[in-house]
């Protein structure tokens, strides 16, 4: 899916937008030039490149990929989202939807099934890292849950048996595809 922004520096605008919800202080020394840093993982997550590519001048790739970690961690990249997401965002912060939707996608490695879920809520497929269909679905898996429990708890019969193979397939699908294929997965 093609962003409907290609990447550019931050605007002074965008950034006064998000400078107040990122994490710039604390143990350790401050983030030298935190706005290039951004701009430069911004850069990067709205390409499939890895982290060793990124060709920036404002860091190395290991310390970029590092700074992203910490945010995705912290909750920096879901906060964001939620709140460019809003619909009486700022203009400035629903410009950079895409982009944070990007690196949402990309957190999912580290976090897991919140990402999923938040991206869902959210209702922003484009926040997810493949098709719907092919991700875990923790709800799905709670309602066959529910059903085989209240299999297991009253006598089986001949007719439950195709329910509960029908459950199991539920329960493959529930748990997602182990890999998606690269010509499904969001660029």
């Amino acid at each position: 899916m093609p962003h409907s922004r290609p990447w550019s520096p931050l605007t002074d605008a965008e950034w006064s937008a998000l400078s107040p919800h990122l994490p710039l202080t604390g143990a350790g020394r401050p983030i030298p030039n935190p706005r290039a840093r951004l701009d430069a993982i911004f850069q990067l997550v709205t390409t499939t490149l890895p982290w060793c590519h990124s060709g920036s001048t404002a860091a190395p790739a290991d310390t970029l990929h590092r700074q992203f970690r910490r945010w995705a961690r912290a909750g920096v990249w879901s906060r964001l989202l939620r709140l460019a997401a809003r619909k009486r965002a700022p203009k400035p912060l629903r410009a950079l939807l895409d982009w944070l939707c990007a690196a949402h996608r990309r957190t999912y490695r580290l976090l897991g099934i919140p990402v999923l879920t938040l991206a869902r809520r959210l209702n922003l497929p484009r926040a997810l890292p493949g098709p719907s269909w092919l991700l875990p679905d923790p709800s799905l898996a709670a309602l066959v849950h529910r059903a085989v429990r209240h299999f297991l708890t009253t006598p089986l019969t001949r007719a439950a048996v195709p329910y509960l193979r029908n459950l199991r397939a539920l329960l493959r699908t529930a748990a997602g595809r182990r890999r998606i294929p690269a010509c499904l997965q969001p660029s």
